[in-house]
């Protein structure tokens, strides 16, 4: 699609500021959310039917809007990689990396997404990086061995970051596959086909390893934390995302969801007694930088 002549708005109105607070408190209270469920329901479970309620939601409010469900030809390989890289996998390392540290960490690890997109974007998309560019990169990079090195366990090994890490480069690569097909589907069909093509190789994985005869009475903070996941992180959360999108550029609304790993710490401090660290502060604000140098500026073109 041939971007506008005219210039994007960078400010948001009463709406998007609304829809704004509603993303970065969904999505920030996900992660000791998630870990508090994934603690008691068995996780490919936990997060099959997490992203299938609100995968079919979606798609069936598209088709009340009178939106086509389908997808073109060219769209559907990228849309099932994207499924498979956003929701197969990274819904699904993103809970297990919360096993292994604190949830506020592992919300760090995943906000290095826009970085490792920046870095397969330049071979895939034909992207041109800049000397600024690769210095963001080297900024991201800090901050991950920085929080390695303060969550390492025996060995030198730290779990929580490296699958945190896997789970953000795969978010990336599924992120990379949408820009090829997202321009030819309505962003909330994508979604909806997104969350439902993600969903299957989990709930087939769970049944094949036996989680049906894993359940067991799981407590009520489980169930709401379940259900907290699926409605509000990715059903309420996504569409005010995508409220906020048509507004203003996508890189614009990228740079204001920063504040979720304040709110992931802040929610796993009152919720898990997760306390946050000088040494993360200081990895968050080495990522950030990376993040506020990889990702692109909006243009501003005169009229």
């Amino acid at each position: 699609m041939t971007p506008p002549a005219e210039p994007a708005p960078t400010r948001l109105p009463a709406s998007g500021l609304a829809a704004l607070v509603a993303v970065v408190v969904l999505w920030g209270a996900a992660y000791p959310m998630m870990k508090i469920a994934a603690l008691e329901i068995p996780l490919f479970a936990f997060r099959s039917l997490s992203a299938l309620v609100p995968g079919v939601i979606l798609l069936i409010m598209a088709r009340l809007g009178r939106h086509s469900l389908g997808v073109v030809r060219e769209s559907r390989l990228p849309l099932v990689i994207a499924a498979i890289c956003t929701v197969s996998v990274t819904h699904l390392l993103t809970t297990l990396s919360t096993l292994y540290m604190a949830s506020g960490q592992t919300s760090i690890m995943l906000y290095t997404m826009p970085v490792w997109a920046f870095i397969i974007g330049v071979p895939v998309l034909g992207e041109r990086p800049t000397w600024g560019h690769w210095a963001g990169v080297g900024l991201g990079l800090c901050g991950i061995v920085l929080l390695w090195f303060a969550t390492a366990g025996d060995g030198g090994v730290s779990l929580g970051v490296l699958i945190g890490v896997i789970a953000a480069i795969s978010w990336a690569a599924g992120t990379v596959a949408a820009k090829k097909a997202i321009g030819r589907v309505v962003p909330i069909v994508f979604t909806g086909w997104v969350f439902v093509i993600g969903s299957l190789p989990l709930g087939l994985i769970g049944l094949g390893i036996g989680e049906l005869n894993q359940f067991r009475p799981v407590s009520g903070a489980a169930i709401w934390s379940a259900m907290f996941v699926a409605m509000g992180t990715n059903f309420i959360g996504f569409l005010a995302f995508y409220h906020i999108v048509r507004m203003v550029p996508a890189t614009v609304a990228s740079l204001s969801v920063l504040a979720v790993p304040a709110v992931a710490f802040s929610a796993g401090f009152v919720l898990l007694d997760e306390r946050m660290t000088v040494t993360d502060g200081i990895a968050f604000s080495l990522i950030a930088a990376a993040l506020a140098t990889v990702l692109p500026k909006p243009s501003r073109k005169k009229t």
